[in-house]
């Protein structure tokens, strides 16, 4: 860091850092990108230069892709991010980075980036930069209200036709002959953030759920379930939460939240309606969707897109088979099925799995007075809760979640993303080495994930194999909750479970915590064995890496779209998401940037 530079200095750095790569991308002067980039750099964009979702890994891949879609996208008028914090030095990890936000437009709209820059005074702006980042921001001609400026409601000055604003609404929201732009199969907290965005790029989408009420997805889960990430980091789009919130929101609260933000941003909610599959015409670009409501009848409808929002607790438990279950007298369960542990005071409860369901549910059954074990089959990663939101350092102090949102997206690239999770699980072993060291005593196998990536590569990966501690552990380690190893067992009986060395455990129930199917799974239920094929598996990463699998980005299958995620996630990829649904339904995409790249790789199970 040049000793006693002004912030004057550094925004003239920055900005010849800009006006130079503006430059070298007008011009597609490869030679020049060593200017820019530190060889190992690697650039992540959403939407804004590839209306995709992808990455480059090193200087040479970032000027291929760059000036490969100059051409379309125009890119031009870089300059420092308006609304944003100002270019600054800061330590990222361990090292001096230059940290700017800028703001660029193109021949669709403009976008947002972020990037890290090294000092390097051998070259003229006396930066290089170690990673880019870029999403497109706006559509032209598709955008919100300018602040400040509100539109009549329906029902008031003439706005709409007949009728009040509630009677116009409803007449809206039935969608009486015609049919939606966008139909979208699941209402948790995916579902209605896309809708919202597609809302306001002026697409009529229609959210469906199965469940009676509104939030039912989280409000039906078992009763002890809260979120292990604090509220600062779970802000839906366009409404935050209020101040008064608890740190870690219970699952009836996020439930209700949905429920009001539905209502608030006036989104086409149907409850009580299941989707029964569809089929797509290549003719006519869209599907024929047959839904069924809460009064049995069905609907068909032909809508362009199809977005599957139904997560991992919406799609197909997964049941091992376990060696003379079926002879067990006893309750079985899947964790789906669980509601709460009061019912079993005085019994003896096991519980399948050791990820994060597993150990909510034991810790249940101890607090309800069952006798718990908990049966592992794979090593597990444990991680103190504080200590595993150490991963989301920047949304705890004080800057906007928007700006949080983009410098964790920036930190998606691949190999870089593995390097820092490398550094980050090795420090969480030795914070938490006297909790880890508890639990091994205990009888718990754990581990880091194959790659010593911990936890959020697990979570990444397949979505489970890992428990963040809010409690658990510790009834572990004192005791309160035993730990079975699955080899210790030869199989299940009519009492319980017959262990190799010939004793009997004895169960009242047992709750089958082993997570869920990949939605490659319900793709078939669906739509078909063969667009299941085309698709390819849901989620998880290709061998090389990149961008997770066919989620929040276009799929082989024309029209057919996937959403998986926690809030936040979801919360950075559904407004791309809703960028190329647009895109495509407006014919704004050019023919060059519509290639859909088959999928690769086989994701493995998720440890349970």
């Amino acid at each position: 860091m040049p000793e006693n530079e002004t912030a004057e200095e550094l925004s003239a750095k920055v900005e010849r850092w800009l006006a130079d790569f503006e430059t070298t991308l007008v011009s597609k002067d490869a030679s020049q990108l060593e200017r820019l980039f530190t060889p190992e750099a690697g650039w992540r964009d959403l939407v804004s230069f590839t209306w995709d979702m992808r990455q480059a890994y090193d200087r040479d891949a970032i000027g291929e892709l760059a000036f490969s879609v100059v051409d379309d996208i125009q890119p031009r008028n870089f300059r420092l991010a308006a609304s944003r914090p100002a270019p600054q030095r800061t330590d990222y990890p361990g090292l001096d980075y230059v940290e700017l936000f800028f703001d660029f437009d193109t021949a669709f709209g403009w976008g947002t980036g972020f990037v890290r820059l090294n000092d390097d005074e051998s070259q003229p702006s006396g930066l290089r930069a170690w990673s880019l980042f870029t999403e497109l921001s706006e559509l032209n001609g598709y955008h919100a209200n300018p602040p400040h400026i509100r539109e009549h409601a329906l029902g008031t000055h003439g706005k709409g036709g007949d009728g009040n604003w509630l009677e116009q609404l409803t007449e809206q929201h039935a969608l009486v002959g015609r049919d939606p732009d966008v139909l979208i199969v699941g209402g948790g907290h995916s579902g209605v953030m896309l809708a919202a965005h597609l809302k306001r790029l002026g697409v009529e989408a229609l959210v469906i759920d199965k469940n009676e009420r509104i939030g039912d997805n989280w409000r039906k889960r078992y009763r002890s379930l809260v979120l292990h990430n604090p509220t600062e980091m779970n802000h839906f789009p366009y409404i935050r939460y209020p101040d008064s919130w608890p740190e870690f929101l219970p699952k009836d609260k996020l439930a209700n939240w949905i429920e009001t933000y539905v209502d608030l941003l006036e989104l086409n909610f149907w409850t009580s309606t299941e989707f029964l599959g569809g089929a797509y015409d290549d003719a006519t670009g869209t599907w024929t969707a047959s839904i069924r409501k809460s009064d049995g009848t069905e609907r068909v409808m032909h809508p362009q897109h199809v977005v599957i929002a139904t997560g991992g607790a919406g799609g197909k438990p997964k049941i091992p088979d376990l060696k003379g279950i079926a002879s067990f007298k006893g309750d079985v369960m899947h964790s789906s099925q669980f509601s709460g542990g009061a019912a079993y005071a005085g019994k003896k409860a096991l519980v399948v799995g050791t990820g994060t369901s597993a150990h909510d549910i034991a810790l249940d059954f101890y607090k309800n007075g069952a006798t718990v074990s908990m049966l592992q089959r794979n090593p597990t990663t444990v991680v103190q809760v504080d200590t595993a939101n150490l991963a989301y350092a920047s949304y705890f102090t004080g800057a906007r979640y928007e700006d949080c949102d983009m410098t964790a997206a920036a930190e998606f690239i691949y190999p870089k993303l593995l390097d820092n999770l490398r550094a980050y699980t090795a420090m969480t072993q030795e914070i938490d080495k006297e909790l880890l060291d508890g639990l091994e005593a205990a009888g718990m196998r754990l581990d880091v994930g194959e790659d010593g990536t911990g936890w959020v590569m697990k979570f990444l990966r397949y979505g489970g194999g890992y428990y963040l501690n809010v409690g658990a552990s510790d009834v572990i380690i004192a005791g309160g909750i035993s730990i079975i190893q699955s080899d210790d067992v030869a199989e299940f009986v009519a009492d319980g479970a017959t262990m190799k060395d010939g004793s009997v455990a004895e169960f009242d129930v047992i709750v089958l915590a082993t997570g869920y199917h990949n939605q490659q799974t319900e793709t078939e239920k669906y739509f078909g064995a063969e667009v299941s094929e085309l698709v390819g598996p849901i989620s998880g990463f290709a061998p090389e890496g990149g961008e997770l699998l066919n989620v929040w980005k276009a799929t082989p299958q024309p029209g057919l779209w996937f959403m998986v995620g926690g809030i936040n996630q979801a919360r950075v990829g559904s407004p791309g998401m809703a960028f190329q649904i647009k895109g495509y339904l407006a014919d704004l995409i050019p023919e060059s940037l519509r290639v859909h790249p088959k999928s690769a790789g086989v994701l493995e199970d998720a440890p349970a």
